[in-house]
């Protein structure tokens, strides 16, 4: 559970933040949105890198951080901008994944089997 949350978190935060970036570049004008998104993509990714490296470890979620921040500055996909109508549930998604991974390192610590 962990293992699938973290991970599934990090893509919806990459995918956030990289909406975000071809925002900035664009200049597009909402505002409340992309700040909406902003908070909770950074949010999600700070719990999930705490989480991921209490549950499993520092190699895992540090590779990962590091392919969210290089994705994030890279103009990899022109067709990424398409999803900006989307940008605030993926944020918010990101958020909840980063829950699902917090429950998940919550029960390791209380020792509850199927983590």
């Amino acid at each position: 559970m962990i293992l699938w949350a973290f991970l599934i978190g990090m893509v919806l935060c990459a995918l956030a933040l990289r909406i975000i970036r071809a925002e900035d570049v664009a200049r597009v004008t909402d505002k409340f949105g992309s700040a909406v998104t902003q908070f909770a993509a950074w949010c999600a990714f700070g719990m999930l890198l705490m989480g991921g490296t209490w549950g499993l470890g520092i190699v895992i979620p540090g590779l990962t951080a590091a392919a969210v921040i290089m994705f994030r500055n890279s103009d990899l996909s022109p067709r990424l901008p398409a999803l900006a109508p989307y940008k605030m549930p993926l944020g918010i998604a990101a958020l909840l994944a980063s829950v699902a991974t917090w429950i998940g390192v919550l029960n390791l610590m209380e020792d509850i089997p199927n983590a």
